[in-house]
């Protein structure tokens, strides 16, 4: 008799997934938000960070601001964020609901969280509330037009395409939310707001796709599960996405910052 808890395996597996997935996403949008962020944290500073993911931002940040700075960094899930340096505090925290420190922080960020958020105008409120007057606001999300726009083959298109469209309507999902940031944070209330992005070839079967396809992954069973699409036109979609000769423009990755009136 087989004992195995194959809910647990299932869990375990998914984990896994996304593990991975954050680690390759770490890999191929660390190297500009650090970029950035070194134009704007200082020795000394208090960070917020809004969703640790796999932690990998948070880290660099607790080194940047070093001993005599402090970082705050959340998310409703801190399994992958690994094990954090003695200045970096680590929270199981809701930013749409639950409360942060007012006027606290040198520098507030979120990346790849405003867009995921039906309330994500509450999100950055209290982000803004948070920080210090003077001090930053950073939010980094994508915008899907690159990606949407050019030949993907099928059915890996329309998997995509399915996928963000139930996600929008279970969550409120905003997958072009990369290009309304500096309306966004302006409507918040900070001035000096700028922003910038960029693209990259997305490889099949690399780090530079797999950020995206380990998502799709992830999701597709519980998609196949609804009968948005067959089992057989998941596993077609992803062995188009991981077949090396496909290559792809990312979506836009787009970086908003603005600074809390003095």
């Amino acid at each position: 008799m087989d004992t195995t808890d194959k809910t647990a395996y299932r869990v375990e597996e998914g984990a896994d997934l996304e593990a991975r997935r954050l680690e390759y996403l770490g890999a191929m949008f660390d190297p500009a938000s650090t970029a950035l962020l070194e134009r704007l944290v200082r020795p000394g500073d208090h960070v917020l960070e809004v969703g640790v993911g796999g932690g990998s931002i948070a880290r660099w940040l607790a080194d940047r601001v070093g001993p005599d700075g402090r970082v705050l960094a959340t998310d409703i899930d801190l399994q992958f964020a690994g094990e954090p340096p003695a200045n970096l505090e680590l929270r199981e925290h809701d930013i749409t609901v639950d409360p942060l420190p007012e006027a606290s922080f040198d520098l507030a960020r979120a990346r790849g969280v405003l867009q995921h958020l039906d309330r994500r105008e509450d999100a950055l409120e209290r982000m803004v509330a948070a920080t210090k007057p003077g001090g930053w606001v950073v939010a980094e999300d994508a915008d899907f037009w690159t990606f949407e726009s050019q030949a993907i083959p099928e059915p890996l298109a329309t998997v995509c395409r399915t996928l963000q469209d139930a996600y929008t309507e279970m969550s409120g999902h905003d997958r072009y939310l990369g290009r309304r940031l500096v309306p966004f944070l302006r409507g918040a209330g900070l001035v000096d707001v700028d922003a910038e992005g960029h693209v990259f070839a997305m490889h099949g079967g690399q780090p530079s796709a797999e950020w995206y396809f380990l998502g799709i992954a992830r999701a597709g069973p519980a998609l196949v599960s609804a009968g948005l699409f067959d089992e057989d036109t998941l596993t077609r979609a992803l062995t188009q996405a991981r077949d090396p000769d496909f290559a792809a423009l990312s979506p836009i990755a787009v970086a908003a910052w603005g600074r809390k009136p003095a």
